[in-house]
């Protein structure tokens, strides 16, 4: 089938498929006419050609030979419609400085209400840098340092709390003894927990210490006798007594822990003490006195 541009005549070969029933646009390739293509303009034809302009169509050519396009001129409005045209258009501007006013109010209170905002909070951080001027030197110390250690942040807080609770453990226990020295009722608390508080025989000394070495029934014995005097404002208990034989080099060679007669020393008093080691070494040159813990 064969479709001519009604502005140029020039034709061209389409298949009718293409072409529904509600027609469609095509462009002329030569003058680039838009246009459209209903499936009764195609025209059948054995030869493809270009169609010949009618008479009245040749007077409407322009210099190109192409088909002048009739401009419509605009229809005059009724002098009802212009009238009503007008009035509309005057509601329409009417209603548009309306609107335009009412929004210049509304802007004008929202920059009002801005405005009012800017001031307070304006006064608001006026009265800080004030407060913070009037603010003590060492408060400003402390906040200074609470920042520096991050102390601001509660969450940190825990972690402050709990190495000082570690801190005040491990003071505790390493002076423990100094502790009980001082406060002799932690000594339970101590206790309560296996922990030694106290140094054995604190406050108790050795006075006078002699020694005898002497044979009974063929056996040979070593007698160690003296006082342990109390120089304290308290009575005091005497613990285990630990006799150390040492060689003329200071090595221990044999050790004996005897209970004292006496349990307890009055305060600023001594009590006298007797021991024998059976069979001490030959080797024996020196003799060490020390108090142990009755629990060993």
């Amino acid at each position: 089938m064969q479709i001519y541009c009604p502005k140029c005549k020039t034709g061209y070969e389409i298949d009718a498929s293409v072409v529904p029933e509600t027609g469609r646009k095509l462009r002329c390739a030569v003058c680039q006419k838009v246009f459209k293509c209903m499936p009764q303009d195609l025209v059948d034809g054995s030869k493809l050609r270009q169609a010949e302009f009618t008479e009245e169509e040749k007077k409407h050519l322009d210099e190109k030979g192409h088909l002048q396009e009739e401009e419509i001129p605009p229809a005059e409005a009724a002098p009802e419609q212009s009238e009503q045209k007008a009035a509309t258009d005057n509601a329409e501007e009417a209603v548009v400085e309306e609107g335009a006013k009412k929004t210049l109010d509304e802007l004008a209170s929202d920059n009002s209400y801005v405005k009012d905002i800017f001031e307070r909070l304006s006064t608001e951080t006026q009265n800080l840098f004030q407060s913070d001027q009037e603010e003590p030197k060492s408060k400003k110390v402390v906040f200074g340092l609470k920042k520096m250690f991050g102390i601001v942040n509660p969450r940190n807080i825990k972690y402050y709390i709990f190495a000082l609770v570690a801190l005040l453990l491990l003071i505790m226990y390493y002076a423990r003894y100094e502790i009980v020295r001082n406060v002799p009722a932690m000594e339970n608390i101590y206790n309560l927990f296996g922990i030694e508080s106290v140094i054995p025989g604190e406050g108790l000394e050795f006075q006078n210490v002699v020694r005898r070495e002497f044979e009974e029934d063929f056996v040979p014995k070593l007698e160690i006798k003296g006082f342990i005097a109390n120089k304290t404002e308290n009575s005091k208990d005497i613990p285990l007594i630990r006799i150390e034989l040492l060689d003329k080099d200071g090595k221990l060679i044999q050790y004996k822990t005897f209970n004292s007669v006496l349990p307890v020393v009055p305060r600023l008093e001594k009590v006298p003490f007797s021991f024998v080691v059976v069979r001490p070494s030959p080797l024996t040159k020196y003799v060490y006195l020390t108090f142990v813990p009755k629990a060993q």
